[in-house]
């Protein structure tokens, strides 16, 4: 006798058999709640092709298309209650905004260089850098739509700046470690191409060092190319402001640092101020100049 659980009934089975069951109700919030409770994915291979006799048989349902369309009203509804806990939550938040900023970046960027080519039309020597960094009307901006166009990219320059300031308030309440040591902005972006905060404490920091460099680290990995020492992890000031032969290193220390800072953040929600000045330590070691000994 083998005992089946699934997800509409308890069955005691012997020979391909139901010798006893223990049927659930078949309204939807019984049904959602029980696939709830457990995961049904794994099931005995000889036993997933017969569940649909089997509901039968145990008198669950009368016919196979009332059994399938009470699985397929329970499998949408649980699905909408996962979608909408996994939004509600606050690193889903920053997700949405840290991808805005790169939308509203690359705006930006198409507009002003599209209105530098529009003034460059009108205006006899114009100055492309003024124009471009240009977020009102000027006496350089000639023509009503082009001081429109103007104006459009000098609000946009704004919202990321409101957008960029909800982040900063995000994070410091969401992951407080993450954003004392890589900064609220890159530690957003570090979230949201990971997938989230837990998935973040997740990761080993060997990921988080290279997350972003993929095409290097595939190029490395196929060709034999130098292996990435940074990906996203660059953009923290004490990488890209130090000399190319300690980048590496310090990136490394950073990524470890990170790695710890965002399991104190998913798992025990406690601010560790310690840790930066750890890794502030570790940086100041790793920069001295190499003393060699005279021959």
């Amino acid at each position: 006798m083998t005992l089946i659980k699934t997800w509409f009934a308890d069955l005691e089975v012997q020979d391909r058999a139901i010798i006893g069951s223990h049927v659930c109700p078949s309204d939807l919030s019984s049904v959602v709640a029980r696939l709830q409770e457990e995961d049904y994915a794994d099931f005995d291979k000889q036993y997933r092709g017969v569940f649909r006799e089997m509901a039968i048989q145990s008198r669950f349902v009368n016919a196979e298309p009332e059994y399938v369309a009470i699985l397929r009203a329970a499998a949408i509804t649980r699905a909408k209650a996962q979608i909408t806990r996994a939004f509600s939550q606050p690193d889903a938040r920053i997700t949405q905004l840290i991808d805005a900023i790169d939308d509203i970046d690359e705006s930006i960027n198409l507009l002003s260089e599209r209105l530098a080519e529009w003034c460059g039309l009108e205006v006899e020597q114009v100055n492309q850098p003024s124009v471009v960094s240009a977020i009102a009307p000027g006496p350089s901006i000639r023509g009503p739509l082009a001081q429109e166009l103007a104006l459009s990219i000098g609000q946009l320059r704004e919202l990321r700046q409101s957008i960029a300031g909800s982040i900063e308030r995000k994070m410091h309440t969401t992951a407080p470690n993450v954003s004392n040591i890589a900064g609220e902005l890159l530690g957003a972006r570090l979230m949201a191409r990971a997938g989230g905060l837990e998935a973040l404490a997740r990761m080993p920091s060997s990921k988080i060092q290279v997350m972003g460099a993929s095409k290097a680290l595939f190029k490395h990995l196929k060709y034999g190319s130098k292996p990435p020492k940074h990906g996203l992890i660059f953009q923290h000031p004490l990488v890209r402001g130090s000399l190319a032969r300690n980048r590496g290193k310090i990136a490394r220390a950073i990524a470890s640092k990170i790695a710890i800072a965002a399991r104190l953040d998913f798992y025990s929600k406690q601010t560790y101020p310690a840790l930066m000045v750890q890794l502030e330590r570790r940086i100041s070691e790793l920069q001295k100049p190499i003393r060699r000994d005279p021959l």
